[in-house]
């Protein structure tokens, strides 16, 4: 069993790239992502509400120039509550009572989404690194800071901070937005940074037990070292793998995660159907 006061396993729900408009009616390219971030809840409130809480990593709204997306998400979601950021806010659709937690992606304006979802904390920057605890497991949000762009690059202070975060040997889940693997797709591989290799090596290194990523619009399971990574689909429209410029439509994607108490970590991936 991990050390922590309560026995797992654990379960949490992972929800990424939800590309919110200004208003739960509004349509991107046609599709609307609103009426699938629904559908996804409610799914999620016939399967999984004893879940322990629910992460969403990024692109929550369209893009950095629709911050009512955020106000979207809001209702959509049923948010209430007060906290800094990543969370916990209490998500209350479907009748669902769940934590719900948030690491941005590079659609999203930190300022704006701190302002309009989060209490700003005192003396921390616009960035989402945070770590929290929870039966025995350490969970860790790893923002970036990119915005505007499909490329990140692994800024100095970000990764210190979390070189002196991998330090602490417990059982860790990373969540962040960008892959911190290439997939095997090219226009997506060349938006990774070139020391890549850096940042998997602290990985490897570590008491990491899982890393969950958004960004790609599609479900990935890769590996570094013996450390497993998860890409879940998005909710909104996915790009063709091969014809990027062209758009899908699929079934809206999360995963419900369950680590075990040897710290495994199952992460099967569930479609809406309906969608």
């Amino acid at each position: 069993m991990l050390a922590g006061s309560i026995p797992l396993p654990l379960t949490f729900i992972h929800i990424t790239d939800s590309h919110l408009g200004p208003t739960p009616d509004s349509l991107v390219h046609y599709y609307n992502p609103a009426a699938a971030l629904t559908a996804t809840v409610e799914d999620i409130a016939r399967r999984a509400s004893d879940a322990s809480f629910l992460i969403h990593t990024g692109d929550l709204a369209r893009n950095s120039r629709t911050p009512e997306g955020y106000e979207c998400a809001r209702v959509v979601y049923g948010l209430q509550g007060r906290a800094g950021a990543p969370g916990p806010l209490t998500m209350t659709a479907a009748g669902l009572r769940l934590d719900w937690y948030y690491v941005p992606g590079n659609s999203d304006h930190r300022a704006q989404c701190l302002s309009r979802l989060f209490c700003p904390r005192e003396g921390i920057d616009y960035r989402f690194n945070h770590t929290w605890q929870q039966d025995g497991v350490r969970f860790l949000t790893l923002d970036w800071g990119a915005c505007g762009s499909d490329e990140y690059t692994l800024e100095p202070d970000v990764f210190d901070w979390l070189a002196r975060q991998l330090r602490v040997r417990e059982p860790t889940v990373i969540f962040t937005h960008h892959p911190p693997v290439h997939v095997g797709v090219e226009f997506i591989d060349r938006d990774t940074p070139a020391d890549l290799p850096r940042l998997q090596d602290l990985i490897s290194e570590s008491s990491v037990i899982a890393v969950f990523h958004g960004h790609t619009h599609h479900a990935w399971e890769n590996r570094i070292g013996d450390i497993p990574v998860f890409g879940t689909g998005s909710i909104t429209f996915r790009e063709n793998l091969s014809r990027p410029e062209l758009r899908e439509i699929a079934p809206p994607q999360y995963r419900l995660v369950t680590v075990q108490d040897d710290g495994a970590v199952d992460a099967p991936v569930h479609h809406v159907p309906g969608c």
